[in-house]
């Protein structure tokens, strides 16, 4: 038998695009990098979130789909042994790894060790998803731990409370403002309309399943991609702002500084600083 590889706290198969460190937890933001086939069975040494953001998850946690659409957010205990994977090795996700000694201390955690689960409670998902938005701001080491004390509780829900499920809708309105980010004729009501339900609700749906309205993923989506963009010296703000769905660099502008407090330039230059100091953590 093949002994499985061990990765250690904050190693996961991807490229780390993001990443943050407190008191009790390494956070990661990643991109799959890896084909289904390259992804072989390994073990975690430590607990740890994983919030799917985009692609399409395969995962032997319970209460998973065949195909876990985003966002999915599973709980890996300390030791789960696996061959989690993105379909077609495209997708991107957030990691949340945490000190063993916050398991030890609630008693009510300790059934949720046993094994790797999916979480269907909105609040878990919705306070994953505020970190991965929080991340990109610089960080709040405050808010960070605040979020993932809310995840942690998460974890500890009784069976007959048990919210219903979200309507399939709800999922395919995720995708696609993620999808179609780049578009700049995009427009909620649009994708309201496709999916048949009036905007007001389709806006209800998004704040109590993932903590944000669908025009404040739009704007954080088109920033991210942004982000991803500014690593290449070779375009101009201009060309990124256009590439993302941002009708023009000023509005980019406008968006950067609303999410990061900085500039654009700023923010490369930033980046650049940080990723010749940042360990190198994936696989």
């Amino acid at each position: 038998m093949t002994t499985p590889l061990s990765f250690k706290s904050g190693q996961f198969y991807g490229d780390v695009h993001q990443g943050a460190r407190g008191s009790i937890f390494d956070i990661r933001r990643m991109k799959a990098t890896r084909s289904e086939d390259e992804v072989a069975t390994h073990r975690h040494d430590d607990a740890h979130f994983v919030l799917v953001l985009s692609g399409v998850y395969i995962s032997s946690a319970r209460h998973a789909p065949p195909r876990a659409p985003a966002p999915t957010l599973v709980f890996n205990p300390a030791g789960t042994t696996h061959r989690d994977r993105f379909l077609d090795g495209k997708g991107s996700f957030m990691t949340v790894s945490l000190d063993p000694a916050l398991l030890m201390g609630a008693e009510e955690l300790h059934a949720a060790q046993e094994a790797a689960i999916v979480l269907r409670e909105s609040a878990g998902t919705a306070a994953a998803f505020g970190i991965a938005r929080e991340i990109g701001r610089g960080g709040d080491v405050a808010l960070l731990e605040a979020g993932a004390w809310e995840m942690l509780a998460s974890l500890h829900s009784t069976p007959q409370k048990a919210r219903p499920s979200l309507p399939a809708w709800a999922h395919q309105a995720y995708e696609a403002v993620m999808d179609l980010a780049t578009d700049t004729h995009l427009r909620i009501a649009d994708v309201a309309a496709a999916l048949g339900v009036h905007p007001v609700h389709l806006a209800r749906v998004f704040r109590q399943a993932w903590g944000c309205s669908p025009g404040d993923l739009l704007r954080w989506r088109r920033v991210e991609q942004a982000s991803g963009l500014m690593r290449r010296p070779d375009l101009s703000m201009a060309d990124v702002a256009l590439s993302v769905g941002f009708a023009d660099q000023s509005h980019m502008n406008r968006a950067f500084r609303a999410r990061y407090g900085m500039t654009p330039s700023n923010y490369r230059r930033q980046m650049f600083q940080t990723s010749k100091t940042m360990p190198d953590l994936h696989d």
